[in-house]
């Protein structure tokens, strides 16, 4: 990315917005060196750091397939909250960091009006699409070696990880970014799975 970026500010382009992740820092690892690199790169820019995305639960996520499959979602973290955010409120939002008059200049924090458990996802799935969904909650350990039979070791340990990290409360915040930069409220889960319900079924 980097090499591609200096390409760009070269070529005369005068902003660039990056998507991040609220679960990796300034200086953290893969984006986070791109984030860190970005205000001496660019004069106008602009970090997204968005909340974990409520589009995990449908779609082709895996936490779709088993609510899909088997009505669990399976985490290792136990009464951890998130601000859980809609994919589109994140494009809203970039597109305002990259058209705006005066440039962000720093990183944004996204996430959705409230923070929810994994219960609470659950319950509100349940209730919105009448099928039964339940929670399971799992050790660090077994949600490790449960992915591992999905993905490489190394990044099943990275994804059990950061569940571990909001059972630790990582991810339990709520910021105004989306209402601040984009002039409207933040969708909540019930509404984007309603959204979803009406889109499947027309």
């Amino acid at each position: 990315m980097l090499p591609f970026l200096h390409q760009a500010r070269t070529a005369g382009v005068r902003r660039a917005v990056l998507l991040s992740s609220s679960a990796i820092p300034e200086g953290g690892p893969a984006v986070g060196t791109v984030h860190q690199a970005l205000p001496d790169l660019w004069e106008e820019w602009a970090v997204l750091r968005p909340s974990w995305f409520m589009q995990n639960f449908t779609g082709t996520h895996a936490h779709a397939r088993s609510i899909r499959d088997e009505g669990i979602i399976r985490t290792a973290t136990a009464s951890g909250r998130v601000g859980f955010v809609d994919a589109e409120d994140i494009a809203a939002v970039a597109v305002r960091a990259l058209t705006d008059e005066q440039a962000p200049n720093t990183d944004l924090v996204l996430t959705g009006p409230e923070t929810l458990g994994y219960d609470d996802v659950a319950a509100i799935i349940t209730e919105v699409t009448g099928r039964p969904v339940v929670h399971h909650r799992l050790t660090y350990e077994q949600m490790r070696d449960h992915l591992t039979t999905q993905v490489p070791a190394e990044f099943a340990a990275m994804l059990a990880g950061m569940d571990r990290a909001i059972a630790e409360g990582a991810e339990d915040r709520i910021t105004d970014t989306v209402q601040r930069l984009t002039g409207r409220p933040p969708c909540t889960l019930r509404a984007l799975l309603e959204r979803e319900m009406r889109c499947s079924s027309s």
